[in-house]
């Protein structure tokens, strides 16, 4: 089967959207590789000051004259009338929002050299140009300020805040701006349910933002019935912004659009899929010391709640507080935190599986910020499991990057594909492409790594990803591949040790959920797994906050069963097992999906029957 459009390598960009079920995601269009070299970035500054060329240090990006569209000479004019370009200092990734250029540092470069390289061709100067899906807007009536339900809302404060109206399927339009103020693409609001999609070009991503170019300061909302609240309050103090993919997705070429502004309030609306703390991650991304939150309380809800409940949105907004903490902290900093979790837990336990309603009643959820290690015999089912554990997650928006080390990307997608299907496509070919296509839909990317691989590197494309394509979830199948391969001949122990560190580490930092497959101990095959099974030192399960066993008695016992074990459960304690029945068409474990497969195969023989 043609699995190759399924595989989206971790350090290419990718000329193609995706969305989950009512949004659509678009991701970057070039397919450069985008690898920081700070050598290379300090070098390319010092470029800059010999060519007296403009630039300035931003929170996220250098900001500086784009010559890459046009090849202008370097005067004191031609400085002043360039168009601004921006170089992420995270990713080296060059983008000038006017020319719609995105280039790898070493390649912009080349433009800022004089004379120009030998061979040197600039790139070819493009405007955006956005085609909107909805030709037939017009002023929004009355009837849809009714229809929103906001208190005291009216028709003349949607249309001065950029609203328009899509009589025929009944929806607010606003336009989405990139950091050149071209439109690049739009988000609509469905009156009928609230739901709200987004639809962008291949190669940009811009922001909607309400408010005078000359506040310094921005609210961040996640959805429009927020935005169209806070814009319609004639807030005079900050400009307010919608992001265009809620707390799904922050591309890069956002970021630019951010620059202006010195304090950045985040006021967001969490749902079931993402907590709190959602937040936090993007404020990483922003620059967290200049990023404030407001954390959801009954007191201080999302806006459009706070506007039912008849609360004071000035005065919320007044108490939003540094999402970055000292070194030291005191309980009357945290006290905030600690009443927002109490308030909204069942979102701080985490994503639920719903192919595993087992897993929820023992570990709560899939939270961020964990690190949870998975074992069992060779030949137990441990990534056949883990694929369909990361896939109903991802089938519920949390991005997922998947480091298979030990068999081929077109082989794990091809079990991927055949669990969310439900049956295999070997002679169904003519469905595949319907298939691949709402598999694509997905936020989920592979690594490229096979075989041996060092820590440096694949820490360093995980971190790539992780600020590029809001990554929550990391797999690393299995540890035992990046084990032997690097510089320090000493200790294997040493070694695995340093590189479960290294993991839990990154799990902390950077709020993501790694799970590590790791081999067992050689045992006897009559004797159960235990925490002190997994092969190594200690220090494994001493780190990680949960530990799974794959227990397969069928090795030892005719009669014997396989499930799996929750051997250990840092969040609640609560311990376990999981019955693991294997659905072979399916590639399942999932009682629900075998339970529904039943049911379909019991209605088609009523239906022949009768």
């Amino acid at each position: 089967m043609r699995l190759a459009g399924l595989i989206k390598p971790l350090l290419l960009r990718v000329n193609k959207s995706r969305r989950l079920p009512g949004r659509h995601y678009a991701t970057s269009a070039e397919s450069e590789e985008y690898v920081f070299d700070t050598k290379e970035y300090i070098d390319f500054k010092k470029q800059l000051r010999q060519q007296n060329v403009n630039n300035k240090d931003g929170h996220t990006c250098l900001q500086l004259e784009c010559r890459l569209c046009e090849r202008m000479p370097a005067t004191a004019t031609t400085r002043a009338q360039g168009p601004l370009a921006y170089i992420n200092k995270k990713t080296g990734a060059f983008i000038c929002p006017n020319c719609d250029v995105k280039l790898t540092l070493a390649n912009a470069a080349r433009a800022y050299q004089t004379p120009a390289p030998s061979g040197y061709q600039r790139a070819p100067k493009k405007t955006p140009e956005y085609a909107s899906l909805f030709p037939n807007l017009v002023n929004v009536p009355t009837e849809a300020c009714e229809a929103l339900g906001l208190r005291g809302l009216k028709e003349a404060q949607l249309n001065a805040i950029g609203a328009m109206y899509e009589p025929d399927q009944q929806l607010l339009h606003f336009k989405l701006r990139n950091a050149a103020h071209l439109v690049v693409g739009e988000k609509v609001l469905r009156l009928s349910d609230r739901s709200e999609q987004t639809f962008q070009g291949s190669s940009s991503s811009g922001l909607l933002i309400h408010g005078t170019g000359n506040k310094s300061k921005a609210v961040l909302v996640s959805n429009l019935l927020d935005f169209i609240v806070l814009a319609t309050q004639n807030i005079e103090t900050h400009c307010i912004v919608c992001l265009p993919y809620a707390l799904h997705l922050l591309p890069q070429e956002c970021l630019p659009g951010l620059e202006r502004f010195k304090e950045l309030v985040f006021w967001l609306h969490y749902d079931a899929t993402h907590s709190w703390d959602a937040a936090r991650a993007f404020a990483q991304k922003m620059d967290e010391r200049r990023c404030l939150l407001i954390r959801p309380t009954e007191t201080e809800p999302a806006p459009h709640l706070a506007l039912k409940r008849r609360l004071n949105v000035r005065h919320i907004l007044a108490k939003a507080t540094p999402v970055r903490h000292k070194s030291i902290t005191t309980f009357n900093a945290l006290r905030n935190d600690i009443l927002s979790e109490l308030q909204n837990i069942e979102k701080v336990n985490g994503v639920k599986w719903k192919r595993f309603p087992v897993l929820n009643k023992l570990l709560r959820g899939h939270r961020k910020g964990e690190l949870t290690i998975l074992t069992g015999p060779t030949g137990s089912g441990k990534t056949t499991f883990t694929s369909e554990y990361s896939l109903d997650l991802a089938m519920q928006g949390v991005s997922t990057l998947w480091g298979s080390f030990e068999i081929r990307n077109t082989r794990l997608a091809a079990t991927l594909l055949r669990q969310f299907v439900g049956y295999p496509l070997d002679d169904k070919l003519q469905e595949f492409e319907h298939w691949a296509t709402e598999f694509d839909r997905l936020p989920m990317y592979f690594m490229t790594f096979q075989g041996q691989q060092p820590l440096k590197p694949v820490l360093e494309a995980i971190e790539h990803a992780q600020y590029v394509h809001d990554i929550s979830h990391v797999i690393i199948d299995n540890l035992q591949f990046m084990m032997g391969v690097s510089s320090y001949r000493g200790d294997k122990f040493w070694e695995q040790d340093s590189i479960i560190a290294a993991f839990r580490g990154f799990a902390t930092k950077h709020n993501v959920h790694v799970t590590l497959v790791m081999h067992p101990r050689k045992e006897r095959q009559e004797d159960e797994l235990t925490t002190s099974s997994v092969f190594g030192t200690a220090k494994a399960t001493q780190e990680a906050d949960n530990v799974l066993i794959i227990q397969d008695k069928r090795l030892t016992s005719v009669r014997g069963k396989k499930y799996l074990q929750v051997a250990k459960n840092r969040y609640s304690g609560d311990l376990g097992i999981m019955p693991m029945d294997f659905d072979k068409d399916a590639l399942s474990y999932s009682s629900s999906v075998q339970s529904a497969k039943r049911r379909r195969e019991r209605e088609k023989t009523s239906s022949t029957e009768s």
